[in-house]
Parts: C-alpha cells; sequence; structure tokens
C-alpha cells in the first residue's frame, strides 16, 4: 500500500498544476506559466523514474519442489538486472501456505554485475497437494515517492506438498519375503552384499577388484572372493480409486484415509530398504514402477497426492489386471475404500497372488462411517455383521487385516500393533 503521505504530495500538485496554468494564461504571468512547466517536467520524470528501475529485471527462484504438511520450506528469489535499480520490492505468492503473500524489500544497488538474494522460510499449513508458486510482483517508487510502478514477473511453478506420515507397525513382521523368493530366504547365495561366503575359481568377467590375493598366491592361480546375494524387500501396493466408495469430505473422507495411509506404508517400506511399485485406476492411472530410495520414495508420493477417488474399476479387477506385475515372494498390501467387499472376487484375488508365491495384506477403510455424500448408508448391524463376515473371512485365511474407521486416529491407528492376523 502506498504511504498516505506521498498521496497526499502527489495529489496537491496535480491539482495545483491546473490553477498555476490557469494563473498564467489570466494574468500573462511567463513565471507561472515556467514554473507549470517545470511541474510537469518534474512529475514526469518522477513517474519515469519509478518505472525504469523495474525495467530489465529478472528474479529466479530458488526452492525444493517438495515438502511434508507443517514443513519449514526456506525459499531464496535471486534479483538480476540489466541496469543499476535500488528500492525493490517484491512480493513472492507461496500457495500452499495460509498466509500466501510474502513482502521483501531490497535497498539495492541491483545491476548487470550485481546479484542480490532475498530469502523467507514459510510453512506448508495447508492439506497435502500441488499449490502454485507466484507469480512474483515487483514494486518500486521514485526517490521522492511520489509515484509507486509495479510489474507481475512469471515465476510461477508447482510446489508439492505431501501428507504428513507415520511409521506402519507390522510392516517388519510381515517380513515382505525376499525378492528371490524361490529360495529360501536365509539361504546363502552369490552376489555383491557385505556377507563373506568364501572363495573360488576365477571366470572370465570377474571384476579383478574381487581377486583374493593370499588364496591366489597359495593355489598358483586366480581366485576371486565371493559374498552373498543382496537381498531387498519387495512391496505391491494396490490402492482403490473406484468413486462410488466415496464419502466425507476433507480430512475426514475416504480419500484422506485412502491416500494418507498409502503414503504411509510406501514410507515405511522404503525406509526399511524395500523396493515399492504402486498400482491405482482413476480417471487418470496411477502407476509407480518398481523403485526404493528417497528419489523413488518423493516420485511415489508425488504421483499419490495427484490421485483422485474417481474411478471405476473395482479393486479386485485391478489386481488381476495387473498381477503378472507382482513379483513372487512379495508382499502385497490391497488398500480398499470400503468393507463391502465381494468375497467371491477377494478369494479369486487372494489365490491368484499365492499362486505367484506373493503374500496378500488388506486394508480396509470403511466408507459407511463416514458421512455419505450420496444415497444412504446399510443399517448399522448390516454394518457389523459385514465387518465379522470380513474379519473371519480374512483370519481363517491367515491374511493380515486391518480395518479403519473415520472415528480412528490414524497415527494411531496405523503404528499401534499394525496388522491382525
Amino acid at each position: 500500500m502506498e504511504p498516505a503521505r506521498s498521496t497526499l504530495y502527489r495529489t496537491f500538485l496535480l491539482a495545483t498544476l491546473p490553477a498555476l496554468l490557469l494563473l498564467g494564461l489570466v494574468l500573462r504571468l511567463p513565471a507561472f506559466l515556467a514554473l507549470a512547466g517545470a511541474w510537469v517536467v518534474y512529475l514526469a520524470a518522477s513517474a519515469r523514474s519509478a518505472r525504469r528501475g523495474l525495467d530489465g529485471l529478472r528474479i529466479t527462484r530458488e526452492i525444493y519442489p517438495s515438502a511434508f504438511e507443517n514443513d519449514e520450506v526456506a525459499v531464496n528469489l535471486v534479483l538480476e538486472s540489466d541496469r543499476p535499480a535500488r528500492r525493490i520490492e517484491v512480493t513472492d505468492s507461496f500457495g500452499a501456505a495460509i498466509v500466501t503473500e510474502q513482502r521483501m524489500l531490497e535497498p539495492g544497488p541491483v545491476g548487470p554485475e550485481v546479484r542480490r538474494r532475498l530469502g523467507y522460510t514459510t510453512l506448508c499449513s495447508r492439506q497435502w497437494g500441488v499449490y502454485p508458486l507466484g507469480p512474483v510482483q515487483v514494486a518500486r517508487s521514485d526517490p521522492a515517492g511520489l509515484f509507486r510502478a509495479r510489474r507481475d514477473l512469471p515465476v510461477v511453478e508447482e510446489f508439492a506438498v505431501f501428507p504428513r506420515v507415520y511409521d506402519v507397525a507390522g510392516l517388519a513382521p510381515l517380513g515382505a519375503q525376499r525378492s528371490l523368493a524361490p529360495h529360501e530366504a536365509t539361504a546363502s547365495r552369490p552376489g555383491q552384499a557385505l556377507l563373506y561366503l568364501g572363495v573360488r575359481d576365477y571366470r572370465p568377467g570377474d571384476d579383478l577388484r574381487h581377486i583374493h590375493w593370499p588364496a591366489t598366491a597359495r593355489r598358483g592361480m586366480l581366485v576371486v572372493k565371493e559374498r552373498e546375494v543382496d537381498l531387498a524387500p519387495y512391496f505391491t501396493l494396490f490402492v482403490d480409486l473406484e468413486r462410488r466408495h466415496r464419502a466425507g469430505t476433507g480430512r475426514k473422507s475416504t480419500h484422506e484415509y485412502l491416500i494418507r495411509t498409502a503414503a504411509s506404508i510406501v514410507w515405511s517400506a522404503i525406509h526399511a530398504g524395500g523396493f515399492v511399485q504402486l498400482e491405482g485406476e482413476g480417471r487418470q492411472p496411477l502407476h509407480v514402477p518398481p523403485g526404493r530410495g528417497e528419489t523413488h520414495l518423493a516420485f511415489s508420493l508425488y504421483e499419490l497426492i495427484r490421485a483422485a477417488q474417481d474411478g471405476g474399476t473395482p479393486l479386485s479387477e485391478l489386481v488381476l489386471r495387473h498381477l503378472s506385475s507382482v513379483p513372487s515372494g512379495s508382499t502385497t498390501l490391497l488398500l480398499s475404500g470400503t468393507l463391502f467387499v465381494e468375497l467371491g472376487e477377494l478369494d479369486e484375488v487372494l489365490e491368484g497372488l499365492r499362486g505367484r508365491g506373493a503374500r496378500p495384506v488388506v486394508v480396509l477403510v470403511n466408507n459407511f462411517s463416514f458421512p455419505a455424500i450420496t444415497g444412504w448408508p446399510p443399517a448399522r448391524a448390516e454394518i457389523v455383521e459385514k465387518r465379522r463376515e470380513v474379519e473371519f473371512f480374512l483370519r481363517s485365511r491367515g491374511v493380515p487385516l486391518r480395518i479403519l474407521e473415520e472415528s480412528d486416529d490414524l497415527e494411531a491407528a496405523l503404528g499401534r500393533g499394525g496388522f491382525a492376523p
């Protein structure tokens, strides 16, 4: 906002100018006309000075493109200009914060050989999602403060806010059987791990760095070290994005519980050193190929927050469609948006997974515990009976299970005791 005093001065000068011209013409006083002319030149030069400082100004933003909910984020703006400029006011827009505008003042000078860096720290106070950053607005006043010029710079990009994740108890005890499942997980096999197995004769193509020189000297022939093969847990997560299972709004909705639970499972699995892949079927398919590490975690979370619960493919059909991509010996988690699953279809899915040597785990979000968006929920007694039926069905087959209700605190529900056997 412009200072009130500067506005008053400018208004006074602009209002006085016609009076000077009128008096100069009526009274034929050249001094008044000269003063009016000088006044016009001064005002024009002041207005041009305010605008001129913004010409040739360039700004680049330095920021890591993602963060978790409630994380602090550091943002740097680098100012460059083709001509000298001072007293530049910079306003950046950070959509992931409740207070979106961030204002700074750079006294300068900024010029062709002088770069300036402005920084601010803000909080990701909005719910997970993808938010815009920018544009950046720059403003400058003339030295007398009479005129103020503004300019919008198209420094616009996306910023991803990931859900606050929780450590999911029970994933480690599930074991996520090793990715080389045709063998026992405890069997020693040649590979590149750190555990030393022994030595063997050199074969063409072996890395010379693996030669065991003392054994080579004793035998009189090249001998190389042999180590165990690396084994890593492998997780496959199928997320139900079927539209008819939507219920609730905001932080208390099936969509919120599905995405936050999936994000927590992915985070826990990757931090346990496992490989993770994701599949879902909304209007835009959710597909994350196998991978592990922090980069894969960020990519997985980014794809999850872009997924909408607007699909039409049942979870059982999704799993059967992608059954061939489930590695033998992996742990497969089925994340359903409803308690009312078809047990016949679920049994077919479980048999298909077990036929591939995969271990199934089921997480059910009871959509009828949330406020209904369309239609009427079943009677309370029917919901209770369905829950008992599903629990008995899965337990009788030895499938670990977790049922999430609207009343559950997700951090506590996912963290206590893990999955019921």
